[in-house]
Order: structure tokens, then sequence, then C-alpha cells
């Protein structure tokens, strides 16, 4: 991209140069517009500055109704992005926020999981047991 603009730049300084020579300031030019009877008479130079202008704003008018619906879409977006970020706020709040502690007496995890070891040794005692082989 950066190469492509010092391109850019080096085709408009030497087109700068061409154009002001003398020859190009001093001749006229006449520009008929095809199918009217419109003629425009004047310096090469001056010719050539308003068609390139000519052109610039024609471009930029054609650009226009694009700009328009990127930045819609960008605002659009923004907005559905600052919604994203309440939902995200209000799920996440959860996390945020401490766990209650345990009421006084009520079984912890290591109670529940002694409480299932010791009941699974109690239905096991009857079971009776290959000796292990020698």
């Amino acid at each position: 991209m950066r190469f492509a603009l010092a391109l850019l730049l080096v085709f408009a300084v030497l087109g700068i140069l061409l154009a002001t020579r003398p020859e190009n300031l001093q001749n006229d030019v006449a520009l008929a517009l095809p199918f009217t009877s419109i003629t425009w008479v004047g310096p090469v130079l001056w010719m050539l500055a308003g068609w390139f202008g000519a052109g610039i704003l024609v471009g930029y008018l054609i650009a226009l109704p694009g700009r328009i619906g990127a930045s819609r879409r960008a605002r659009r977006v923004e907005k559905e992005l600052g919604q994203t970020q309440v939902v995200k706020e209000k799920a996440v709040g959860h996390l945020n926020t401490p766990e209650p502690a345990p009421r006084p007496g009520a079984p912890t995890e290591a109670d529940e999981m002694q409480r299932l070891a010791d009941e699974v040794a109690r239905r096991t005692e009857t079971v009776k047991r290959d000796p292990p082989r020698a």
C-alpha cells in the first residue's frame, strides 16, 4: 500500500512538472461534449486541473452511499455491543459475588462423602471375596 502511494506521488509530481510547462499554459484547447452543443475553451493546464477535480468529486459522490451505510452499520454494531456488555455483566455477575457461608450444623461435602463411603462399606460387608491367588 505504501509503495502504491509513493508511486502515485511520483506520478503526480511528474504530471505537475509536465503540465506546468509554458506551452501548456499558453496553448488553448477546445473541449466539446459529444451529443451536445457545449464547448469549453481554455489552457491545457486548467482543463486538466478542472477535469481532475471533477473526477475526484464524482468519485467522492459515488463512494458516499457506501460510507453512509458503513457508518450506519458501525453505529448499530456499537449499540449491540453495548447491550451485549450489559447482558454479559448480568450473566457473569454471580461469579463476582462470594458464595454464602454454609449455615452452622449443615453437612459439608466431606461429610456427605464419608456418609456414602460408610453406606458402601455397610452394604458390602456380607459379600464374600475370593482369596487372592498365591
